[in-house]
């Protein structure tokens, strides 16, 4: 007869401790490397200085500054010989109250070499009427403290624009948010700057002396990228110096 085959004691088959303490450790890590990166990515798209936010605050910049130069464009329009000083004013340290929206400053004198303020203010007569009351008055202030930039506009009379402006209670108009950029928008004028407005061709190309604006108005933004320095250019046509 043939032998019996011994009987052989089972193995126990399964997972170790160890091997199971060695899974929940690599576990664990790859957990903490997804939250890390959720968290990093989180705050590139949604915290201070973010994509959101920079594109927000671009945004907002190109639309705001792209309204403030079309209304620009009006100063001294349908006046009399418009000439800054008489009708477009340049202001440093101004300030728009806000509860009595009374504008204060002082008046820095536009001439031939570029001059810096925060706030630029212009009268204009869009309806072309002969009553000097109908006359407009429109600017714009940049608010040093909060960093936001306004539009501001006449609620009634506001002719002479020179012993008026600081009597005005003007109407306002937000294009860039308060604290939204880190450094205020700037602005400076100049005249006699022989500055060229939109469309104009060189005299290269066209053989014609191209249309010359005498008063120049910048606008300088620093926008999202740190340390940019930007600047919108205002040639106005209307105002003869």
């Amino acid at each position: 007869m043939k032998a019996a085959t011994p009987i052989r004691p089972r193995v126990q088959a399964g997972v170790s401790l160890i091997s199971l303490m060695v899974g929940m450790a690599i576990s664990m890590f790859a957990v903490l490397g997804a939250l890390a990166l959720y968290r990093s990515t989180t705050q590139t798209v949604f915290g201070d200085g973010g994509l959101v936010r920079s594109s927000l605050q671009d945004g907002q910049l190109a639309s705001g500054l792209l309204s403030a130069q079309i209304t620009l464009q009006g100063a001294g329009y349908g006046i009399t010989t418009p000439a800054t000083g008489t009708h477009m004013l340049l202001l440093s340290n101004a300030l728009l109250n806000p509860d009595t929206l009374v504008l204060s400053g002082t008046v820095v004198a536009i001439n031939a070499t570029a001059k810096s303020g925060n706030a630029l203010v212009w009268i204009s007569n869009p309806g072309l009427s002969a009553n000097s009351a109908d006359y407009r008055c429109l600017g714009l202030v940049s608010d040093t403290s909060t960093k936001a930039l306004y539009m501001i506009q006449s609620s009634g009379a506001c002719s002479p624009l020179t012993t008026q402006w600081s009597t005005i209670t003007w109407l306002r108009r937000t294009l860039v948010d308060a604290n939204v950029q880190a450094q205020a928008v700037t602005l400076s004028a100049q005249n006699a700057s022989n500055c060229w407005p939109y469309g104009a061709v060189p005299k290269t190309i066209s053989s014609f002396d191209p249309p010359a604006a005498s008063v120049m108005v910048k606008l300088g933004y620093s926008g999202s990228v740190t340390g940019a320095s930007n600047t919108y250019t205002s040639c106005l046509a209307n105002l003869s110096s």
